[in-house]
């Protein structure tokens, strides 16, 4: 009998990637409210049985800079940080920090099912510029969109307030049967987590985990559905 007979075969993983605004704006009941979601997602992803493999979870926040606040992991080795509120909105860099990450495969393993990518965001990125002012011209969005490994990536994506740009969030979601979440203040932010962990959990257990599947969208007082 073969030795391989005794060793089970490593689990295939679901990335997913959540970009994290954590601008000046974003501080007091916004930056609270996002912390407490994405404990409470990493709790309800490690507690989840008979699934087709296992989930992984970073976090790149950015604001006056961008950073990996939580590598890769596997989510019962997530150990979160407490994010804070700073500074101005890269949001074109944490594209490009994202879309390197997820074409290493040294990284995101080629066994890895497609990953999935979470932006939320209350403003507009100050990195922006393109010729013509099209979102989906601008080159961080352009890179996201065409890699060879990215380009297949489910986006989700929420805005808060009056302020956050809907129309990148659109760009980034690019996607007519996805929808972008907006809430109008922070008690929104849980809710669109749990819609974010459903989806999540909907793809590993469907027939098809590389698919792009969302959860039906419930309990979201106070919140609009943009498609």
């Amino acid at each position: 009998m073969n030795l391989n007979d005794f060793v089970s075969k490593e689990q295939r993983a679901l990335p997913i990637f959540i970009l994290a605004d954590t601008s000046g704006s974003m501080s007091g009941e916004k930056i609270n409210e996002l912390n407490l979601a994405l404990r409470e997602m990493q709790n309800s992803l490690k507690n989840v049985d008979d699934i087709r493999g296992k989930f992984q979870l970073c976090v790149i926040g950015f604001g006056g800079g961008v950073s990996v606040i939580q590598a890769l992991a596997d989510i019962e080795n997530v150990v979160l940080s407490e994010l804070s509120a700073n500074g101005n909105t890269p949001m074109g860099e944490a594209f490009i920090n994202a879309y390197e990450m997820i074409e290493d495969k040294s990284i995101v393993s080629s066994r890895s099912y497609t990953p999935t990518i979470v932006l939320i965001s209350d403003g507009q990125p100050t990195d922006f510029y393109s010729n013509g002012g099209k979102h989906l011209d601008w080159e961080p969005l352009k890179k996201l969109h065409t890699g060879a490994r990215s380009a297949k990536c489910q986006r989700l994506a929420m805005g808060i307030g009056a302020d956050a740009d809907i129309e990148m969030l659109k760009a980034f979601v690019n996607n007519p049967e996805v929808p972008v979440i907006k809430a109008k203040d922070a008690s929104g932010i849980s809710a669109f987590f749990r819609w974010v962990t459903m989806s999540t959990i909907s793809r590993m257990n469907s027939v098809n985990p590389n698919a792009s599947i969302v959860a039906p969208i419930f309990n979201m007082d106070d919140m609009e559905v943009i498609v």
